[in-house]
């Protein structure tokens, strides 16, 4: 439904077309978005083009007044919801890996596009395979122009990882109060060890809802998200696997064999009804681990603060020439 793809349809796609796209594509394409009709879901990660996304090998070519498009997307979170889907193509492989991608807005509703489900070990279904076998979407479909499709990813990921900034320090300062009350039932707080790692939680979720109230601020102001929102995404990751490790210390054993309700969300304890649940609990820790690898992982993103935020020198490459002429695994 709708709301499960809010982060793709609202919070990421929707700001991308307000600031790329053509009136035409505003017209037609935000006002479904507000009201449900279309539901979005990213097509970025391939199997050989996770962390270095820009080597992507998924093809789109003109034909007449279509793009075809060929190739395979993964990690597509909710996939199996959405009737739209935002991906990225190679439009041009004789120019270099970032400059020859175009940014398509392709329906997913048809036959050239088949969504499989990625099931993981605890049966859970959030992420899908998407291949596309001569899928096709109107030429006007492409946002930002032809060939500059990194320059439109770039603005959405910056949208995708800033947003999380707004809201962050709340919910994990919600799910901070929610642990210590399960701490104090287990009289876990008499330990001077447990008060002082619960204390640098805190701070640390405080420090998120200064960097949410900044982003709010400079885009009331009409700034777009840059790449400071790597240090967001760097911030609430690292303190969401410290913070999940500690709820596993809090509950000790029981963590070994859980019950109770679930977690609702599987990325945090914000159920009012889970709190004391340690099956709720044990779903947080496990969701947690991938955080620091979804949506860019950590190590890229100290590559952008460095090189884009602090100006250090960028890493050598060795695939700085056409993508057609660089050898990929």
């Amino acid at each position: 439904n709708g709301t499960d793809n809010d982060i793709f349809s609202i919070g990421m796609i929707g700001h991308t077309i307000i600031e790329w796209g053509t009136d035409e594509q505003k017209n037609h394409f935000l006002p479904r978005i507000l009201n449900g009709s279309d539901v979005w879901c990213q097509g970025y990660s391939e199997p050989n083009s996770g962390s270095d996304l820009a080597s992507l090998a998924t093809r789109a070519e003109l034909d007449g007044d279509e793009w075809v498009i060929n190739g395979q997307k993964i990690w597509t979170s909710q996939g199996h919801n959405a009737n739209w889907i935002f991906v990225l193509c190679r439009t041009d492989p004789s120019a270099v890996k970032h400059a020859g991608i175009s940014f398509l807005l392709c329906p997913i509703d048809q036959p050239g596009v088949e969504v499989r489900p990625i099931v993981n070990a605890s049966g859970h279904h959030d992420f899908n395979e998407v291949f596309f076998n001569d899928a096709r979407t109107v030429k006007e479909n492409v946002l930002g122009g032809v060939n500059n499709g990194w320059a439109v990813a770039n603005t959405l990921l910056g949208y995708e990882r800033g947003d999380d900034a707004t809201t962050n320090g709340i919910r994990y300062g919600e799910e901070w109060q929610r642990l210590v009350e399960v701490a104090r039932s287990y009289g876990k707080l008499d330990d001077p060890v447990m008060r002082q790692r619960f204390t640098a939680a805190y701070t640390t979720t405080q420090i998120m809802k200064f960097m949410g109230l900044q982003t709010v601020a400079r885009s009331m102001r009409g700034y777009s998200q840059g790449p400071e929102s790597s240090l967001n995404k760097l911030l609430w990751s690292e303190h969401h696997h410290r913070f999940t490790e500690l709820a596993m210390d809090v509950i000790g054993m029981d963590a070994t064999a859980p019950s109770g309700r679930d977690a609702a969300t599987g990325v945090g304890v914000d159920d009012v009804g889970s709190p004391f649940s340690s099956q709720a609990w044990v779903t947080t820790f496990i969701g947690a681990r991938p955080g620091s690898i979804y949506s860019g992982s950590n190590e890229i993103q100290r590559n952008i603060v460095g090189e884009r935020v602090l100006g250090l020198p960028k890493e050598p490459r060795a695939d700085a020439g056409p993508w057609n002429e660089t050898k990929r695994s």
